[in-house]
């Protein structure tokens, strides 16, 4: 609408992607009107009955004028569009968005409960409904493709493991937690509940198997029985760093009183002092850095290694048929470096950079890599093809143009919204024309919206910048420092996006 004559513009945009056709029409009105006038209009479409034309709720407003002026409508204020309906203007959307858009957090037992509630015997039970395990075929879950008992029976013996520390240590807190906080968690977790978030686990090992039987990246290098974590020693040392630190935990968030960083420094920007999750210093010492894996992966039953493996989706489309020798990719805010190894095990020609603010998280990083060079035969006990930076996220010590992609996991949700602006302009100068970010990150409002009522509680875990972001238009921020949107995936409770520095660009645009 042109501001100042109240004119509005017939228009029609359609967008069409593979596997998608999205379309968007606005209201026809060529005739110069009032702006009042056009509110009113507008107030009475939105409240037309069903089955009524436009015409028909623009005479209805006629008939209310008087012969001195207009009657006065209130106007109604259009509600903002949530990131997801955001993203669905700028990513080209992947089908992983619209199941899990649709998918609801449902047990098996909700789908008998339904069905006996209809009135159904058990010799009518149609399994095509049960909406809970949807697509419910073993074609669609991989049941006879070649790896699939393999693949099923690591993840849920080590889902199942994580199930049951995490009773353990909701058990182990119950002297210093409160009893109400440890008594609800824990009937979350072993109620109808909990079983609903683990069927929710089993949706993620499902697009994960996918995901890897389409090529777009290797069977997890964990799954090798000389992997550590199947070492009983390994497994009770984490074990009981995880049952030690719990209780502290979940008593500073009973309480929700956080402690202060133990270490005093300048060298660090002041977003950074806090301890996230109500964790044990932060991500300020090796007890933090050492017991992370373990507590993160408990707080998603097992899964999280999968959520964060839909990171190489575009990142192996991008790269898919270049000679990697010589390609540099950068893990920013790397943390354990974890996720990092997976990049490293499907581009092993590659170099691989884990920049972390935190030595006690890149001393973890460089132990984990070391590891992976054991099981893939490299006995120099080094990190061949691998380099450790301390630095910022939103002051990278790189030249311009220096890397092929980057990736980024679960920054963007612990910073401010000028430190998000300036980490993506940092991504934008380091990296190549034509070179990716593939960014990975807690979903959003509407991404899920049987989850949006309770999305803020995340804020809970001492989480101060949560609330923002899941409100934030991440393709407009990235878009603003030049990049052009990509694709974007839902996985479980997160999002990944990716984005493209421009050909022939070396400026922002």
């Amino acid at each position: 609408m042109n501001k100042l004559s109240g004119t509005c513009v017939s228009t029609r945009r359609t967008a069409t992607w593979p596997g998608r056709h999205v379309g968007h029409q606005m209201l026809l009105a060529r005739q110069p009107v009032g702006l009042s006038r056009l509110c009113g209009v507008r107030g009475a479409l939105r409240r037309r009955p069903a089955g009524r034309t436009y015409a028909a709720a623009a005479e209805d407003l006629g008939q209310r004028e008087t012969g001195t002026g207009m009657a006065e409508d209130p106007v109604v204020q259009e509600k903002p569009k949530t990131p997801a309906e955001l993203d669905g203007e700028n990513f080209q959307e992947m089908p992983s968005v619209e199941f899990w858009r649709t998918w609801m957090r449902r047990s098996p037992v909700d789908d008998v409960q339904d069905f006996l509630q209809s009135g159904g015997g058990l010799g009518a039970l149609d399994l095509g409904k049960v909406r809970s395990l949807a697509p419910f075929s073993a074609s669609e879950w991989g049941l006879y493709e070649e790896g699939s008992f393999r693949y099923w029976s690591y993840h849920l013996l080590r889902s199942g493991f994580f199930v049951a520390q995490a009773a353990a240590g909701i058990t182990a807190s119950q002297r210093t937690s409160s009893e109400e906080t440890s008594g609800r968690l824990l009937a979350n977790l072993t109620t109808n509940a909990g079983l609903r978030l683990y069927t929710e686990a089993l949706q993620m090992f499902r697009q994960d198997f996918a995901n890897i039987k389409a090529g777009a990246y290797r069977e997890p290098y964990d799954m090798d029985p000389r992997h550590r974590q199947f070492s009983p020693s390994f497994i009770l040392r984490r074990t009981l760093r995880f049952l030690e630190e719990a209780p502290r935990t979940l008593k500073r968030r009973s309480e929700g009183v956080a402690e202060d960083v133990w270490l005093k420094s300048p060298l660090y920007p002041e977003y950074y002092m806090n301890t996230w999750h109500f964790q044990t210093d932060g991500w300020l010492s090796s007890t933090s850095a050492g017991v992370y894996e373990t507590s993160t992966e408990t707080l998603f039953l097992g899964q999280q290694d999968a959520m964060q493996r839909t990171t190489l989706v575009p990142l192996s489309g991008h790269l898919k048929g270049r000679d990697l020798a010589g390609c540099k990719i950068m893990e920013l805010a790397c943390g354990t470096g974890r996720f990092a190894t997976f990049v490293k095990d499907n581009f092993p020609d590659a170099t691989v950079t884990c920049l972390d603010m935190s030595p006690f998280y890149l001393q973890e990083a460089r132990d984990n890599f070391e590891h992976w060079c054991e099981l893939r035969g490299d006995t120099q006990g080094s990190a061949p093809g691998a380099e450790f930076l301390q630095a910022p996220a939103e002051d990278i010590p790189a030249e311009d143009g220096s890397y092929d992609a980057i990736t980024c996991v679960y920054l963007f949700h612990e910073i401010t919204q000028e430190v998000r602006r300036r980490v993506v302009s940092e991504m934008y100068r380091v990296l190549k024309p034509g070179g990716m970010v593939v960014f990975t990150d807690s979903i959003q409002v509407g991404d899920r919206p049987e989850l949006d009522a309770n999305i803020d509680a995340f804020t809970d875990f001492n989480e101060p910048n949560y609330t923002d972001y899941v409100r934030t238009d991440l393709g407009a921020l990235f878009k603003s420092e030049g990049f052009v949107c990509g694709t974007k995936e839902v996985a479980s409770r997160s999002k990944v996006l990716s984005f493209v520095k421009p050909l022939g660009q070396e400026e922002k645009i």
